[in-house]
């Protein structure tokens, strides 16, 4: 290792507390979602407290499952803040060397505010459904800033010598640069007809919102399939660059199937206003769900088969995997457009 020791042991302190800041506000935000679903924020309005008191109560959790999707949420962000503040008072003090790395690291507390700003003003004042997507909007952020520290203070990345030809990347940071705008308007995209309620937009702003998800879902997979054949296609023996390649790629197939899955069992109709004690409502469809989950793992053993076979004929594996890609892409727009038709006109959708 080319750090000193004392520099070495500061690099891997911050790593590992970036590490773990980026777990919990990922887990923060997924509970934050189970929120949102289940309307638990109504359940306790006095943030930033619990119920009242410095910390919650625990037996009052196990009891209710409002207050335990509610304050397992403000826990898990009050972690993250903490963390991230630690993380920049260590930059602060000298861990951190590099002028980039630790301008992120000492910006990491700012970010985190604005999220948690907005959420607590939505739990007590009720606010308009926008604060809510800008709230999820800011905190998407703060985990693409923390995620990115946790890269650049890792050991391979310290240590890294590779230098890559310019001419082979042909553009390759404008295409990554692009595909992560993509994706990020395309969760915002999908903040909205997740926040619409019965009392603001309802099913116009459900429909609408879903429609404009749908039409941008093509074109980040369209960009992520992309940037990803481009370092498959030109960068296959630069191992640093493969392997987040192919999990892009992985990813990508895995978030189309989550959203199609979404996608069938959301209600019609967005929930109504739920009893405010109670603040849990039950939603989903578990048998749809695990329907769609291995039809989804069968939509993968398929295109192994396929490209194996079509390989047999086309040769070229651009090729192949273009073809297969197209034609999922395609058969789960088409089955959208049917099963939506057919769920219409059928008085039990889930059961259908």
């Amino acid at each position: 290792m080319w750090l000193e020791p004392a520099a070495a042991t500061g690099f891997r302190l911050l790593h590992r507390l970036a590490i773990l800041t980026a777990a919990l506000t990922f887990l923060g935000i997924v509970v934050g979602g189970v929120v949102t679903s289940t309307e638990s924020g109504r359940v306790d309005k006095g943030w930033p407290l619990f119920g009242g008191k410095l910390l919650p109560d625990f037996s009052a959790m196990a009891e209710n499952p409002g207050l335990l999707v509610e304050h397992g949420h403000r826990l898990a962000m009050i972690a993250v803040g903490i963390l991230a503040l630690l993380i920049a008072i260590l930059a602060l003090c000298g861990a951190e060397k590099r002028p980039l790395a630790r301008k992120l690291a000492i910006a990491l507390p700012f970010l985190v505010l604005p999220p948690a700003i907005l959420g607590g003003l939505t739990v007590k004042m009720k606010l308009h459904p926008a604060f809510s997507i800008l709230h999820v909007s800011v905190a998407m952020i703060f985990l693409s800033a923390v995620a990115t520290y946790a890269i650049v203070t890792g050991r391979r990345w310290i240590e890294e010598t590779t230098r890559l030809d310019g001419k082979k990347l042909d553009g390759l940071a404008g295409i990554a640069l692009t595909t992560l705008i993509f994706i990020y308007v395309q969760i915002v995209l999908g903040a909205i007809p997740r926040h619409a309620t019965a009392d603001v937009g309802g099913s116009t702003m459900l429909t609408i919102g879903n429609m404009i998800h749908i039409v941008w879902a093509f074109a980040v997979v369209t960009m992520a399939l992309f940037l990803a054949g481009r370092v498959i296609g030109r960068l296959s023996k630069v191992q640093q660059l493969l392997r987040p390649a192919a999990g892009l790629f992985a990813l990508i197939l895995v978030q189309v199937f989550l959203g199609f899955a979404t996608f069938l069992t959301q209600p019609k109709v967005p929930a109504p206003v739920v009893d405010e004690h109670k603040g849990f409502v039950a939603s989903g469809a578990p048998a749809a769900l695990a329907f769609a989950v291995c039809a989804g793992f069968l939509g993968l053993a398929h295109e192994v088969v396929w490209s194996r076979l079509l390989g047999m004929v086309l040769i070229n594996t651009t090729y192949v995997y273009t073809t297969i890609l197209a034609t999922i892409i395609g058969g789960i727009g088409l089955g959208s457009l049917l099963g939506a038709r057919w769920a219409d006109r059928a008085g039990d959708p889930l059961g259908l």
